[in-house]
């Protein structure tokens, strides 16, 4: 698996924001290290050198957990 970041925050509209060390595809599915799925992603925004990722999660509930985690990618 690939890392591509370690999230920041959850958005107030749920999604997962990842601070991003790689920049993944849109679409791809994200993982923990553990290999749980957390979800889609589905934009990257922020300056070019400053990247951050949006990730729509599987499920909505319990967000926090993923706080400060490292998101991979396969």
């Amino acid at each position: 698996m690939k890392l591509i970041g370690v999230v920041s925050h959850i958005s107030k509209s749920k999604k997962i924001i990842v601070k991003a060390e790689n920049i993944p595809k849109l679409n791809s599915e994200t993982f923990t290290e553990e290999k749980e799925p957390i979800g889609i992603v589905i934009d990257i925004m922020g300056p070019v050198n400053n990247p951050y990722i949006s990730i729509k999660p599987f499920i909505k509930e319990n967000l926090e957990r993923f706080l400060n985690k490292k998101v991979y990618v396969k």
